[in-house]
């Protein structure tokens, strides 16, 4: 069964490659524009070469730097029936990289997916036996055939000798079957039961080592893996870099002189190291080109590392090369196509520099390779040089020599590492700010307003996103616009856009489909007059969840399920039965899967804001 009436996924209908261009809502480096510059984090660093380089011995995702602006993708819902788990994700400033990046970003650099907890848990000195599957990630995203599938010898032990598939099944079936058969006779007879879903236990009440084998077993024997944050394998946030199975490395031995600091004054630089993957690392720059002008050996003297706050490349692979306009920060790879390394601040009175890294998410299985994301996911503070530092640039490789780098727009001009820096916003998008959660405005429930309307805007798109024109079946029509894809025919959305200068004419491009820049939306439809329709919209669902009755208590919902109940009627429709098993237009994702992955994405807004689950 479909469903057919909800107009924020009328838009599932695109193409699969119409939809990761357009649909994958993507922060851009540009927000930088209204933030001071961070503040130095010390990075562990070893002697190497006349200079010095981050001690990996002592680095891991826990103890990096928290990022510094926040952020937000969606993936189609296309992508997330083909990849088999959904890699949307959202992140706030002050976020850790362990709990914004995936196991499958890394799973051509890192090979994360090699380690069993075992593994983890002997580098790391921890007792696994202290630990209890809900701090599995993995283990939600698992049925019961996949587990036996991962792990092949539970299909010669009894059901009655491994108590979570005992209680699956006793959760399920409500008549006799045979404990002390082996689990793969009764998959074998009855292969349905191989379907059941282990989030329909409460995971916390067993050790990882109720299932047999599980600790031994390779992270990448497990379905949907590549979909586990970083922070939800037990132990993995705190391996060392130079710990993991394919250990981070510098790429090449080339070691240069910060010479001098220029700021976007400075114009027509063709002799450049910086650039990306797809470009080379020689990609020239023709205006605003603030930089590092380097001196040392033949092969970078007078060359000059550009800055990426300043300075866009082509970047990206596959399909999702599209994402984020195709654009990431100029800059280089020096320690392998994990993370990019770019100039950032630049401060020609202060005679310094800083650098920041930048993720990417990568999406694939074993059916179908979607590519990487361009580096765009950041910026996470590095390290710091002042005029003079030996720096270490890794491989120079040159190429690229007739590429052009897009500026962003934004100035230097009297930038120092001690004031905020003047910019001009002139020609930047306003794209998505930061959203400070107050933990007291809560519903009569006690669910908290902002962090329900930070996880449904979360699984929905960005401020800046406008859809295609899209008609539901009795006839609305209208273009989603938003964060939370509210449809442009809403009367309160038109009063909105309508009272503003020019307010009409805009109205009139949505309603014929013509081209609307992000730029023009969040001028009629600005982020924070969307906070304030979501927020109502907020109250309303959880008004009208509160006054039904959970089937699986036989009481009101409350606490995690009126949160899940509130995701459900968001996506289709207050009639919607509850825990409904229909999906969208596409047949993809269910009305229980969607309201479950709000309640996740609940949880960790949270948890972000620093509220009381």
């Amino acid at each position: 069964m479909k469903i057919l009436n909800h107009p924020s996924h009328l838009a599932f209908r695109v193409s699969l490659s119409i939809l990761i261009f357009c649909a994958i809502i993507l922060i851009s480096q540009a927000q930088s524009i209204s933030s001071p510059p961070f503040t130095q984090t010390q990075i562990p660093t070893v002697a190497w070469q006349n200079t010095r380089i981050p001690d990996w011995n002592q680095i891991t995702f826990a103890k990096m730097p928290a990022i510094s602006e926040s952020g937000s993708f969606q993936a189609p819902s296309d992508v997330t029936q083909k990849l088999g788990y959904d890699p949307s994700r959202n992140w706030n400033a002050g976020q850790t990289p362990d709990s914004f990046n995936m196991l499958g970003d890394f799973q051509d650099s890192f090979e994360l997916q090699k380690f069993s907890l075992n593994d983890i848990s002997q580098i790391v000195n921890s007792n696994l036996n202290k630990v209890t599957l809900d701090r599995f990630g993995i283990m939600r995203k698992q049925t019961l055939s996949s587990l036996v599938q991962a792990i092949p010898n539970l299909k010669t032990i009894t059901i009655a000798q491994v108590k979570p598939i005992y209680d699956l099944l006793a959760q399920d079936l409500s008549s006799y079957f045979d404990a002390n058969q082996t689990i793969g006779n009764l998959l074998q007879q009855s292969p349905h039961l191989g379907k059941l879903n282990f989030t329909q236990l409460d995971l916390s009440a067993y050790n990882v080592d109720s299932i047999p084998d599980l600790s031994i077993t390779p992270i990448g024997a497990f379905e949907k893996w590549q979909g586990a944050y970083i922070d939800e394998i037990p132990g993995l946030n705190n391996v060392s870099f130079s710990q993991f199975p394919n250990p981070i490395n510098s790429i090449g031995a080339e070691v240069g002189i910060v010479d001098i600091t220029f700021g976007t004054d400075e114009q027509l630089r063709n002799r450049t190291i910086s650039g990306s993957e797809q470009e080379g690392f020689a990609v020239q720059c023709s205006k605003d080109c603030a930089h590092v002008e380097l001196s040392g050996s033949d092969a970078v003297s007078g060359k000059a590392w550009v800055s990426g706050k300043y300075q866009l490349v082509r970047g990206g692979s596959g399909i999702l090369g599209s994402a984020n306009g195709g654009k990431e920060p100029t800059g280089r790879n020096p320690f392998g196509d994990a993370f990019k390394v770019a100039v950032w601040d630049v401060s020609e009175v202060d005679g310094m520099m800083s650098q920041a890294l930048f993720f990417r998410a990568c999406m694939r299985n074993s059916f179908i390779d979607l590519g990487c994301t361009p580096y765009f996911i950041g910026p996470v503070p590095f390290m710091t040089y002042k005029e003079k530092d030996p720096i270490f640039l890794g491989l120079i490789t040159g190429g690229a020599d007739n590429s052009t780098s897009t500026p962003t727009g934004l100035k230097s001009s009297g930038f120092t590492f001690n004031q905020v820096p003047i910019v001009s916003s002139s020609s930047v998008s306003n794209l998505l700010p930061a959203v400070k959660g107050n933990c007291s405005k809560q519903h009569s429930s006690g669910t908290n307003i902002d962090a329900l309307s930070t996880a449904l805007s979360g699984t929905e798109s960005n401020y800046n996103s406008v859809g295609n024109y899209l008609c539901d079946s009795e006839g609305n029509c209208g273009r989603p616009l938003g964060a939370m894809q509210l449809m442009s025919e809403r009367p309160d959305v038109r009063r909105i856009i309508a009272s503003k200068s020019g307010g009409t004419e805009f109205l009139a491009k949505l309603d014929k489909g013509e081209k609307v820049t992000g730029e023009e939306m969040t001028q009629y439809f600005s982020p924070s007059e969307q906070q304030t329709l979501i927020a109502s919209d907020v109250n309303e669902l959880l008004d009208n969840a509160s006054k039904q009755i959970d089937p699986t208590t036989g009481k009101a919902f409350t606490g995690e399920r009126i949160v899940e109940r509130a995701g459900q009627m968001h996506f289709a429709g207050a009639s919607i039965p509850v825990d409904a098993a229909v999906s969208d237009v596409s047949e993809e994702s269910s009305v229980r899967e969607y309201g479950s992955n709000v309640a996740n994405q609940y949880s960790k807004s949270l948890q972000t804001m620093g509220c009381s689950d």
